[in-house]
This record gives C-alpha cells, sequence and structure tokens, in this order.
C-alpha cells in the first residue's frame, strides 16, 4: 500500500471510496448536511516516493488555488496550487520521500489552535476572552471583547454559523488586532465577538452549511436549537448593538459571487443604502493585498439572495430587525475562500480585510446619521 488516508484530526471529514496504490477515490461527508457541499480535511500517510492522485466525487470539492496543505501536523498551511489540480474535482501530489505524512483540507483551516495563539500574543490589558456559554456537546464557546459595554459605539462580531467558513475568522481575527493595537482610533468603542458559533461543527469537521433541520445561520427563532444562537440573542438585547458585522465565505468557488468579497444586500431599501454606506467606507479602507469593492456586492433579489434562501429559519439580521427597537445597522459580509478575483487569499491577506473592517466601522459610526447611536 503506497498510502495510508486518515481523518481522525481535528475538523477531520472525508469518505474514501477507493484506495489503490497510488490512488484515492474520496468524498465529503456530509453527515447531517441537506445538500452537497464541499468541505473535507484528511491526513495521509505514504509508505514511498512517487506521485499520487486524489479524485474527489459527488460534487464540487476542490477550490480556485487546489487544496491547502500542511507539512507540520496543521501548525501551518499553504495552498498546493492550481497546477496541483489540472483534472476537475483531483489533485495530485508528489511524494519525495518515503514516510512523510501530510494534511490536506480544501480550506486553509481556523480552528482552536489558531485562536490560541492569536489570543496568546494580545495584550492582557486590551482585551477579555471569557465563555459565552457551553455547546451542545459541552465545549466551551469563546467570546470576546474590548472596551467598555457603556462605550456610545457598540459592535458585535461573529463568523462560523456555518462551521468550516474559516477565512471570515481571519478577518474577524483582523478586527480585533486593528482595535485592540489602535485604541486611540476607536475610543468610546465597545466590540463584542465570536469566532465560532457552531463550535461543535468547528471542531467535529461538519459542513455546518444547511445543517437539518436548520443550522446556526438560520437559528434566530423563538426557540433557537442552538445554545450558541440563544446566548448571542440575549447579548444583543443586553448591550443594545449599534453595529452588527456577520461574517461568511461563499460557496467553493466560480466569478463573481464566490472569488470576492461582497456584502449581502437586504430587502429593505432603507437598509440597503446602510449596506451600500458601508461598503463605500470598506472599499475606502481596504488595501490592495485584502481589496474590497462596492460593485461586487449582492444585492437583494440577485444570484442566491432571494427569499427562498432564507426558507429553512430566521437569519442574524432579519431577527434584529423585528426586535431590536434602537435600529442597529446589520451588515453580512461574504469573503472567499481562496482568492480576491485574480489574488489568492493567505490568512494574512484576510486578517487585512478584517483590518479595513474595523477601520471603515469606526467611520461608520462617527457619522452624524449613523444608525443605532443613543
Amino acid at each position: 500500500m503506497g498510502m495510508v488516508i486518515d481523518a481522525k484530526i481535528p475538523g477531520g471529514n472525508v469518505i474514501v471510496h477507493l484506495v489503490t496504490e497510488n490512488e484515492a477515490v474520496l468524498e465529503p461527508d456530509l453527515r447531517d448536511t441537506a445538500e452537497k457541499w464541499f468541505y473535507w480535511k484528511f491526513k495521509v500517510g505514504f509508505d514511498k516516493p512517487g506521485m499520487y492522485s486524489f479524485r474527489f466525487v459527488n460534487g464540487a470539492a476542490i477550490g480556485t488555488r487546489g487544496p491547502a496543505v500542511s507539512a507540520d501536523n496543521g501548525l501551518s498551511w499553504e495552498w498546493l496550487g492550481r497546477e496541483a489540480s489540472q483534472q476537475e474535482e483531483t489533485f495530485s501530489f508528489e511524494c519525495a520521500e518515503a514516510g512523510l505524512e501530510r494534511w490536506f483540507c480544501v480550506c486553509i483551516p481556523y480552528m482552536q489552535p489558531e485562536w490560541e495563539r492569536f489570543i496568546a500574543v494580545m495584550p492582557t490589558d486590551s482585551i477579555t476572552v471569557s465563555t459565552l456559554c457551553h455547546s451542545r456537546k459541552g465545549r466551551a464557546v469563546e467570546c470576546l471583547t474590548i472596551g467598555s459595554p457603556n462605550a456610545s459605539k457598540r459592535i458585535l462580531v461573529t463568523s462560523r454559523h456555518h462551521a468550516q467558513e474559516s477565512m471570515a475568522t481571519f478577518s474577524l481575527e483582523g478586527f480585533i488586532r486593528e482595535i485592540a493595537e489602535h485604541p486611540e482610533s476607536h475610543a468610546d468603542t465597545f466590540v463584542f465577538a465570536v469566532p465560532f458559533v457552531d463550535k461543535d461543527g468547528v471542531e467535529n469537521g461538519d459542513q455546518g452549511k444547511r445543517r437539518m433541520p436548520h443550522d446556526h445561520g438560520r437559528d434566530y427563532v423563538d426557540e433557537p436549537l442552538y445554545t450558541e444562537t440563544r446566548a448571542i440573542k440575549e447579548k444583543i438585547m443586553e448591550h443594545r448593538f449599534n453595529l452588527a458585522i456577520d461574517m461568511h465565505c461563499p460557496w467553493l468557488r466560480g466569478y463573481p459571487y464566490n472569488e470576492t468579497m461582497y456584502f449581502v444586500g437586504p430587502s429593505d431599501p432603507g437598509e440597503s443604502e446602510i449596506t451600500e454606506r458601508f461598503s463605500r467606507l470598506l472599499e475606502e479602507e481596504s488595501t490592495p493585498d485584502a481589496p474590497h469593492f462596492a460593485a461586487d456586492d449582492l444585492p437583494y433579489g440577485v444570484a442566491w439572495n432571494t427569499a427562498s434562501n432564507y426558507s429553512e429559519g430566521r437569519p442574524q439580521g432579519a431577527w434584529m430587525r423585528e426586535h431590536c427597537d434602537w435600529h442597529p445597522a446589520r451588515i453580512g459580509a461574504e469573503i472567499p475562500f481562496a482568492n480576491f478575483r485574480d489574488l489568492t487569499i493567505m490568512p494574512e491577506n484576510a486578517m487585512n480585510l478584517g483590518r479595513a473592517f474595523a477601520r471603515a466601522a469606526a467611520r461608520f459610526l462617527a457619522l452624524p446619521i449613523a444608525p443605532g447611536r443613543q
């Protein structure tokens, strides 16, 4: 046997249909997801040198930069590259010597170790890390705060309502870094951040998207299924945030709405104007290595952004519109997995986008007509 495939790693996910000496036939494990989705992650032990092929069946499974690969047990990742994926839903890897082990993933993961490494280097006088709640499987769900809850500018930032949308959490980290490192530019500001809303899904390697009967992103209903969304609802009512930014990642590939950073337009024209205002500010604050173009935004009624997409439950923004009588701004953002148009995304790029989000948020809340200010 030339290789051994194992999904028993943090966030592991794969179904192995066939393994020959130099080829594997695989499929993402959908578990309780109601439609074809694309997340997978596994490790391979190579018994001898050679060229190995990994072919996925039953749907899209490889993004625009090939798979991500780690040579150090998930400590660091890089893209294997487009040249490794010349055939549709297939990638190849050349093993240089016997005994190598590599981890492969459809995206660059962001999990508990990445969060802990980030927290370890942040000054303790600028942030407070605590537990929002415990997941249905008993895991502690982290939250982080900056500033005083009595500040006039109060921001909620969330990611991973869908478990494997990892680039969104890199951007959330950048958002936090920018505010913590530049307090002079964010005076009288309170930030409440939840990096892993679907904590169990992140750790277990679930798809998270369209989880049956509905996922965390559609759980802002009268009686939530998940402890995390119930706790976030309580925090929203407690802190009366002026601005809520919910960070996601789109589908795996396809221009324009999977290979650009864009905002999801709300159905209400007045709310659309607010989103457009924030988008223009982000375009001005974004940097060449992490660009945003307001022209890339997705208006309501276009592509997937229609009423039928929200039929399984209520997203965070819709619930806030119905229950928050102080009328906060609600922003839904989609951050692609692998590329901003022609630019390849690494974690540093996504973090720099998050930094630009923080600068745009400061300008947005400083406007005389900023929503939700009291």
